[in-house]
């Protein structure tokens, strides 16, 4: 496992439980071994490291915006920390697209949020397309992935946590490629398959 991403990823784990008072529902859901696509909704900047720190017996690889590499620290962190920079901007830009497949053909964990951005009120996006794309492409398993309280801790636009909030995550059991692969021969195939990614999230609740 590369050295960087393991040490970050438990300092974000010890993050979660300790500063945010996190809990995870789950774990077992994570498969051991073999490629997979983990599928989280999207609320704050805290959720991928927050995701590596719970998924920390896999390595994952993440795709985040390129406006996310600034020049010095954050562009030197993110190319260590396994996350694959993505121009929005520019649909003609596949380049990550082709990077994730082949990390998922290879036998990695790829991260992907269906919303494509981050909340702006704490409420569920609409799904795009591109998560879908992945795994009919693939076909691989797809883990959904549910967070709670991390838009409190951190909204969008701000800068400093509010650690009066605690986070909570539940990792849902797989989407089989058999679930999703009744929308082939559809017109919108991959867009119906990011809506039922995005439900099997939704359907994910804390236990009693």
């Amino acid at each position: 496992m590369n050295p960087y991403y393991l040490i970050t990823t438990l300092f974000c784990d010890l993050c979660f439980k300790e500063l945010f008072r996190g809990k995870v529902y789950g774990q077992e859901n994570i498969p051991s071994s073999g490629p997979f696509i983990v599928a989280p909704n999207h609320l704050s900047h805290l959720d991928p490291p927050l995701i590596g720190g719970v998924f920390r017996k896999r390595e994952l690889l993440f795709l985040g915006r390129k406006t996310l590499f600034k020049p010095g620290f954050w562009n030197l962190l993110l190319s260590h920390i396994n996350v694959i920079p993505v121009d929005r901007e520019n649909a003609a830009d596949i380049s990550a697209i082709r990077k994730a497949l082949s990390l998922l053909k290879n036998g990695f964990g790829v991260t992907i949020f269906p919303e494509g951005t981050r909340s702006l009120d704490g409420n569920f996006g609409v799904a795009q397309s591109g998560i879908g794309f992945l795994a009919c492409k693939t076909q691989v398993p797809v883990i959904p992935v549910r967070l709670w309280g991390t838009y409190e801790i951190l909204k969008k636009y701000h800068v400093f946590p509010d650690i009066r909030h605690s986070a909570q995550i539940v990792i849902g059991k797989p989407i089989l490629p058999e679930q999703y692969d009744r929308f082939r021969g559809e017109k919108e195939r991959y867009y119906l398959t990011a809506n039922l990614i995005l439900d099997e999230i939704k359907k994910l609740a804390l236990p009693a």
